[in-house]
């Protein structure tokens, strides 16, 4: 068994108004292949906490289990403070597999000033992401652009498009090559992630060309990873943090759920209970636990 865990930031459900929401103005046949394939669960990001949702403590929630915004009586932006921090450190998707005897990466690349800067300790101004600190946190390395060039590893943005607009490399990939990227690195691992927050970044310009490009891209990276990925064997699970790219008659991120994605074998994901952020870990945890382990044990009967 392996699962993807593609993370997209400030990705809601809005309304049906291609007006205001660029996801039913762009052409988008791998998402709705997606709704009727897969469970797509409506997720609460407001956690029981008033004000707008965000994301240090909507991905800390994600990623840890623990209801972030509530241990600080309030939601946070931006990077992860020291009491988020500590949370991550505790407990977190990546170290609860890797105890449980799992192999798990980061499929995101750092652009090597970034990474020196979110390492060194002396650093005020670069604070490390959440997913980073999970990573560092699990004793994990973080992908740099060696890796990048060796196809072992995306950016961010998923085409490298600002790697090649910086220099650091000659010319962008496509969303299908992207995809078989992530699809061959996680072949390596049990569990793969990789982060996506342009999807965030554009929601607050409210532009809505930009907006339909970017969904179109992440449609056409995700329908290639789909082809690619056998369903009945492995998972694909997709989420977020908070609505924002959904409603762009709003600068703010908004109060609507998000979606929480589910691709794989019909039994063994209709089972899974989702309601808020706080239960997509365990709901993974919950799936290596029941065939994760099952899978090792059959191919060490194989061999």
């Amino acid at each position: 068994m392996k699962l993807i865990f593609i993370f997209i930031d400030g990705f809601g459900l809005g309304e049906v108004d291609e007006r205001k929401n660029p996801i039913y103005k762009a052409n988008t046949p791998t998402w709705d292949y997606i709704i009727k394939r897969g469970r797509l669960i409506a997720t609460d990001a407001c956690l029981e906490v008033a004000g707008l949702p965000q994301s240090a403590t909507g991905q800390t929630s994600i990623f840890t289990g623990v209801n972030a915004s509530k241990v600080l009586g309030r939601h946070l932006h931006g990077q992860p403070t020291e009491a988020l921090r500590n949370i991550i450190k505790n407990s977190n998707l990546f170290k609860e597999l890797l105890e449980r005897g799992f192999t798990v990466t980061n499929a995101n690349v750092y652009r090597p000033e970034y990474l020196s800067r979110i390492l060194d300790p002396k650093e005020k101004e670069y604070k490390p992401s959440v997913t980073t600190v999970m990573t560092l946190e699990s004793g994990l390395s973080c992908r740099t652009l060696e890796d990048y060039k060796l196809g072992k590893g995306l950016y961010h943005d998923i085409t490298g498009k600002i790697l090649a607009e910086e220099g650091y490399v000659e010319s962008t990939i496509s969303p299908s090559d992207a995809a078989r990227r992530l699809y061959n690195l996680s072949r390596e691992y049990d569990l793969t992630m990789f982060e996506h927050f342009l999807t965030d970044v554009i929601g607050h310009k409210m532009d809505m060309e930009e907006a339909v490009g970017n969904i179109e891209l992440i449609d056409s990276f995700l329908g290639e990873l789909i082809k690619l990925v056998d369903l009945e064997e492995d998972f694909i699970i997709i989420t977020s943090d908070h609505g924002n790219i959904e409603d762009l008659s709003v600068k703010t991120h908004t109060f609507n759920k998000v979606p929480t994605v589910i691709l794989g074998n019909r039994e063994k994901i209709d089972s899974i209970n989702i309601k808020s952020l706080i239960d997509i870990t365990p709901a993974i945890l919950n799936l290596f636990d029941n065939y994760g382990n099952l899978d090792k044990q059959g191919k060490g009967l194989e061999n």
